[in-house]
Order: structure tokens, then sequence, then C-alpha cells
């Protein structure tokens, strides 16, 4: 029996102590490897830099697919169809994401889509159709995102703005349009925008039933 202040000597204790001096060390590294750079991005970064004049309208710029997908539970698609989009409707919808408050009059003040942004957060990194992707997502403010599109319909209000297919029920958007959202996916190399999710939630006050959800995925052809 050892006395008080006596130390006990044991070949035991000593890989005990070893292992535990290790998985302290193991710990601890893991928590500084989180806390160091940093693994995961700053949103607003990889928001600003995808969405930027100079990284959306950078030459080349190519063909593009927008696929519409209709949502049910848990963002399970219910129907979808493809639409081809031609290199000059590609580059008009990245002059819409990147454009100055002069293209989109607004109170905002803010360039393009990111005046309109909310409750912006990083999701889960990974990789996408073979590139290492950063991913964010938010809300978009209802009432600005119809302002912006209404520039771009032909409706009243709209200036001397031509039509584009597809818009033209502006009236139709605004007495239903509840909820706007989006998910962007930046290569990590260089921030540049892979794809470009915009979820938008339609509600008929006709009837009782939940808001319909309808996805657009903005993607390069093949992706």
């Amino acid at each position: 029996m050892a006395l008080a202040g006596e130390r006990i000597r044991s070949p035991a204790l000593k890989p005990i102590r070893s292992s535990l001096a290790l998985l302290c060390a193991t710990a601890l590294l893991t928590a500084l490897s989180g806390c160091g750079g940093g693994s995961t991005p700053d949103p607003q970064q990889v928001l600003d830099t995808a969405l930027s004049r100079e990284s959306l309208l950078s030459p080349p710029i190519g063909d593009a697919e927008v696929v519409v997908s209709s949502l049910g539970f848990e963002d399970a698609v219910l129907d979808s169809r493809l639409l081809e989009v031609d290199r000059d409707t590609n580059a008009e919808i990245r002059e819409a994401l990147a454009g100055s408050a002069t293209d989109f009059p607004g109170e905002d003040g803010d360039a393009g889509l990111v005046g309109l942004i909310d409750d912006l957060v990083a999701e889960d990194s990974g990789e996408l159709d073979g590139v290492e992707v950063d991913r964010v997502s938010g809300s978009i403010d209802v009432d600005g995102l119809v302002g912006r599109i209404r520039p771009l319909t032909g409706q009243p209000g709209a200036g001397d703005s031509e039509s584009i297919p597809g818009v033209g029920e502006l009236d139709q958007l605004e007495n239903t349009l509840v909820a706007a959202g989006f998910e962007l996916f930046a290569a990590e190399d260089d921030g540049s925008l892979e794809r470009f999710d915009l979820i938008l939630s339609l509600d008929d006050t006709e009837n009782a039933l939940p808001p319909s959800r309808i996805r657009f995925s903005l993607t390069r052809p093949g992706e």
C-alpha cells in the first residue's frame, strides 16, 4: 500500500500515459486544424467572387443548359425539363446576375443579385462533375427580385426594354411568388461559377395546397 505522497512505479502505467498523451495531442491538432486557415470558406467571399463581373463575364462564354424542375417533399424532383441556352443568351443571364444598379433600378443600390441576398450560409463542400467546389446558399428578397426582373419583360414600368420569352407573365409572378432562394457552386481553385440554382416558391391563393416549388439550375452543357 502506498503512503501519502509516495509515487507508484508500474511498467503498465507508462504505455497508458503515452496513449493518453497521444490521444490529447491528436484531439488538439484536430481542433487547431479547424480553427487555423479554416477548411470552411467565407460564404460572402465565395458569393462575391462567383458573381463578380470579372468572373461571370470573362471570356470565353459558351453555351449553357437550364434544368427546370418541379420539387416535392424534401426536394424530390417530380418533373423536369431541359432548356438549351445559346452563348448569347447565356451572356445575357450572366450580365443579369452581375448587373449594376443602373441595369436593374432599385433602392438597394447594390450590384446584380448580391444586393438581394439574405441569410447567407456555407454548405458542405464537395465535388461537382469532377470539380472540387465550395457551396453557399441563402434567401432572396422577393420584392427586389421581381423589381429586377421587370426591366427585362417589357411590362408597364419596364421602360424601353424588350420582352424576354418566359418572363412575360410578371403580374402573375408578383401575385404568386412567396419565397425565393438559391444555391451556388463555385470552383475551389479560382472561385468561378460552376452551377447556380434559383428556387422559387409559388402559392395560389385560390387553393389550400402548399406552395409549388420550382428550381432553375444553370450549368454548362453536359454537366
